[in-house]
């Protein structure tokens, strides 16, 4: 089995979604390995964030504080299949709920937002999962995270 790399951000916790955000997962029988509950701490969401720090400058990093510091977020490391990676993408949906198709967490749950909305109001995109992108971003993700766990 393959893992990934996956955490809830605070606003499928606070809409209390973490079972239902998992049941997409376990229908495609994807697995949980690992997970925990945790309040964020700054520097381990600017670490988190760091690429998209960089590239898009101090205004992205007080809006990823603002959305995360000291907020709950859930990660989970997930088992699956060999292309687990791209499965748990695909099951997620794109970035901007509102773009995201039906029948993935994003377009099913995500209350529609895009980066339209939320740029004027200087925050970022509600769209409730972070998922790993390759197989690089999970062990580092979950290195972050879960340093506990070996991915």
């Amino acid at each position: 089995m393959e893992l990934t790399f996956v955490f809830l951000k605070p606003d499928a916790l606070e809409r209390g979604l973490v079972y239902t955000v998992m049941e997409y997962f376990f229908r495609a029988g994807i697995q949980v390995r690992a997970m925990d509950l945790q309040t964020v701490a700054p520097e381990t969401i600017c670490a988190h964030y760091a690429e998209h720090i960089r590239k898009y400058g101090a205004d992205f990093q007080q809006m990823t504080l603002d959305m995360f510091a000291g907020r709950q977020v859930l990660p989970a490391i997930l088992a699956g299949g060999e292309n687990v990676v791209e499965d748990v993408r695909t099951i997620v949906g794109a970035t901007q709920p509102v773009k995201a198709a039906e029948g993935t967490i994003r377009g099913d749950l995500g209350l529609g937002d895009c980066y339209e909305r939320s740029t004027p109001e200087k925050r970022l995109v509600r769209n409730l999962i972070h998922a790993s992108d390759t197989k690089e971003a999970v062990r580092r993700e979950a290195a972050l995270w879960l340093p506990q766990f070996t991915v």
